[in-house]
């Protein structure tokens, strides 16, 4: 092996022992563990800062043994922890055949050839790791962002003092403690389920609550009609047929692709495509037309499909989620998705977390 593998010199700005700074945020990424960062500080004390310039040779030659001497390990767990850094793509061992470490220096300071562990791998590497560590900094920061952002829905959701709001909340989220949420995109589908919660529970804008009036011998008002008018809330659960596809289970997305084959929709069903499969299906499923005729003219083809949606997949799955009779389950899913869009808001989401993801541009 070539004893003269030099490198490309680390990024303008970036010191070397920086660079190890580096590696021991990101060690739990690149797999590391603290003996490796231990060797690795070691043996940059054993160099020289003009070695890591463009073009030279960074290397350090001492035995394995004298190593072992210097940081009181064994000489076996040294080989072992080369051995690691080398299959990280962090190092490089070159040397004689018989395994003897060599080197030697010019009359200027440079290192003209050297056997032994070469640093190049993790020169090169400094800017892809450098921008690694921007990257993970932003999203910490986004997802610190996210985390007050869903603890102030919390927070909004008990303050509207509705025992709906706050069940429904707990059946996205049943902790509701954000603290607990690490992933980027279980965090985005919480947000856009408690959003959807607090715009369905909250009071229109400009509507206020009337002081009751004086003569408690008023009669309530009791009209059937107007009562539904004004105490409905408006829809929330927004989702588009890209979702739908990616939230479906395989039998459902099966008989989707058939409908839109035959309708000449190459690149994405249409919605009233979607809903004659979604028919097909729940018939398979023992639902029968009249219960869904009945569940689309009470919420439309969006919310029907969803309804399906839901208790299609659940109908396969284990746990608190699972459904032994799908046709009673879309039943009664549809009669609370009657009264508001919050418990199949808080089910899409739970969906979204157990499938793999919903990507941002999808919504």
């Amino acid at each position: 092996m070539s004893t003269t593998l030099t490198h490309s010199g680390l990024p303008a700005g970036l010191k070397p022992f920086e660079l190890l700074d580096i590696l021991a945020k990101l060690r739990a990424d690149l797999g590391l563990r603290d003996e490796d960062l231990t060797y690795l500080r070691s043996l940059f004390r054993l160099s020289r800062a003009e070695d890591f310039l463009p073009g030279r040779i960074c290397a350090v030659w001492e035995r394995v043994a004298g190593l072992a001497d210097r940081m009181n390990f064994h000489i076996r767990r040294v080989t072992r922890i080369e051995t690691r850094l080398e299959q990280r793509g962090l190092i490089l061992r070159t040397g004689a055949a018989n395994g003897r470490r060599f080197g030697r220096r010019g009359d200027d300071g440079r290192i003209v050839s050297a056997g032994g562990v070469n640093f190049a791998p993790l020169i090169n590497r400094a800017a892809e790791l450098l921008a690694r560590i921007r990257q993970t900094s932003v999203a910490a920061e986004r997802l610190k962002e996210d985390r007050n952002q869903l603890n102030d829905l919390i927070r909004e959701i008990r303050g509207l003092d509705v025992p709906e709001a706050l069940s429904a909340a707990r059946e996205a989220f049943p902790r509701l403690r954000p603290s607990e949420v690490r992933d980027a995109g279980r965090m985005n589908a919480l947000i856009d389920a408690l959003e959807a919660i607090l715009t369905e529970f909250s009071p229109a804008p400009g509507q206020t609550v009337e002081a009751a009036p004086p003569d408690n011998s008023v009669r309530p008002n009791t009209d059937r009609k107007e009562k539904i008018e004004t105490c409905r809330r408006q829809a929330s659960v927004m989702i588009t047929p890209a979702q739908v596809l990616t939230l479906a289970n395989e039998d459902l997305r099966e008989m989707i692709a058939i409908y839109a084959e035959a309708a000449g929709e190459t690149y994405l069903p249409s919605l009233p495509t979607i809903s004659l499969a979604a028919r097909e299906r729940a018939r398979m499923l023992g639902i029968s037309c009249m219960e869904w005729d009945v569940a689309r003219d009470q919420l439309g083809e969006l919310r029907t499909v969803l309804c399906l949606l839901i208790t299609d997949r659940n109908s396969v799955r284990m746990g608190r989620f699972a459904v032994r009779n799908p046709a009673a389950a879309f039943v009664g899913l549809a009669r609370k998705t009657t009264r508001g869009d919050a418990v199949i808001a808080a089910l899409i989401a739970e969906l979204r977390n157990s499938t793999v993801g919903v990507t941002s541009h999808d919504r």
